[in-house]
């Protein structure tokens, strides 16, 4: 028969030979298998539903066992969990360096303070260059102050060189400056990076004490309040207008474990930082809702001076120069894990941290919350705290002040 027949609706035998030849390779007609494919598919989902039922099953029956024996024995086991917890957290206190609530919190991110315009205040050495060098690699824009413009620029070229950063300029300061001038520095900060505005406002600027309590002169109290107390305060005065105008601001108060603890030695310094804590606790109170908020840090026991750039202490006479070696102490910290940790907790928005090493910290810790027994132990290590700095040696050498032994000992 010729091909063409075969186009019609007539069977023809070259068809039923096509179909028998597909049938025999084992290929079913088109229909047959969708058919096919639904039921596998259909089987496949009815064996998965039976396993989850069977490990449903499975799981309850493991779940009312273990209430079980929770019921039996829920206290032992009570007992245990509770024990563990109070053992990670204790292994965390020992080896802490700060409040757990800062080591708890989120760490800084590699642009934490991306496109942030931060003020730092004393960033000429020590512990204010290592705070500009901190957010300098977070990404800040950064504003240097200080007196000494050749070292504020210096810092300036090192913070250049740190990836991430967005910028540095130089703004010569003396925080002890009149109104006047504080206000010019309050509108250049505001005006800098094209008017971005200050995000970050940080009281770096101020200086420690090693002296007597019957030593020091009132002539030198007033310069240690003029310096610590007055020109943060005069300072923050003059940039509030600008910072209230934008709306958003965290002022970063570097203040001192002094003010949680007595520091034999440093009775008017630990006043200074007392009187920076009720100011700016009363400030953000009042201004929390308008945008300015504050963290305060309170770092111990700091490793900062060298012989090129030694460190301002106020002593019986004055302000003078102390010359200290970097990390000299084992009970002093790094600058920069200080500077770390500060900028974790602006970044974060904690309200206040404590950063020191143990035993100032345990100090601190006992002083909030056992004040009896903390002020009992401060009494019985405070004369011999307040004769270790009067002869020159360490105030953080514990040991030799409850056991009296190497009394001058130096850091």
């Amino acid at each position: 028969m010729p091909d063409a027949l075969c186009l019609g609706h007539t069977p023809c035998a070259r068809h039923y030979s096509l179909q028998r030849q597909t049938q025999l390779a084992g290929f079913a007609p088109r229909k047959r298998r969708h058919t096919l494919s639904a039921k596998r598919a259909c089987m496949r989902v009815q064996d998965i539903r039976a396993s989850w039922a069977e490990t449903s099953e499975v799981v309850r029956e493991q779940y009312g066992l273990a209430q079980d024996v929770f019921k039996q024995h829920w206290i032992p086991i009570t007992a245990a969990a509770a024990g563990l917890y109070c053992l990670w957290r204790f292994v965390r206190f020992i080896r802490a360096d700060a409040d757990l609530k800062l080591l708890g919190s989120r760490r800084l991110s590699k642009d934490a303070f991306k496109d942030k315009v931060v003020w730092i205040t004393g960033a000429s050495q020590g512990l204010g260059e290592e705070l500009a060098l901190c957010f300098a690699s977070h990404g800040a824009k950064l504003i240097l102050s200080a007196r000494n413009r050749d070292r504020l620029e210096r810092v300036q070229a090192a913070c250049m060189d740190r990836e991430g950063c967005a910028g540095a300029m130089v703004l010569p300061l003396d925080i002890c400056s009149p109104t006047s001038q504080l206000h010019e520095a309050a509108v250049e900060a505001d005006n800098a990076f094209e008017g971005a505005g200050v995000d970050y406002l940080i009281h770096n600027a101020g200086a420690s004490q090693h002296a007597a309590v019957e030593e020091v002169s009132t002539e030198v109290a007033e310069q240690m309040f003029q310096l610590n107390v007055l020109g943060p305060i005069a300072l923050t005065r003059a940039a509030l207008p600008f910072l209230l105008s934008r709306g958003h601001c965290r002022i970063v108060v570097v203040s001192s474990m002094a003010a949680a603890v007595p520091a034999p030695g440093q009775a008017l310094y630990s006043g200074t930082k007392l009187a920076l804590h009720g100011y700016f606790s009363t400030l953000q109170s009042e201004l929390n809702d308008r945008g300015v908020t504050v963290t305060i840090a309170c770092p111990g026991p700091v490793a900062t001076g060298s012989e090129a750039t030694p460190r301002n202490v106020f002593s019986s006479q004055g302000l003078t120069a102390k010359h200290e070696e970097r990390g000299g102490s084992k009970k002093r910290l790094s600058p920069a894990r200080v500077a770390e940790l500060i900028a974790r907790a602006a970044y974060n928005r904690l309200d206040m941290c404590w950063i020191a090493k143990h035993p100032v910290l345990l100090l601190g810790y006992l002083c909030q919350y056992w004040p009896t027994f903390g002020i009992w132990v401060m009494k019985k290590i405070g004369p011999l705290r307040a004769a270790q700095l009067k002869s020159g040696g360490s105030g953080y050498d514990f040991v030799s002040m409850v056991f009296g032994r190497a009394r001058v000992k130096r850091d």
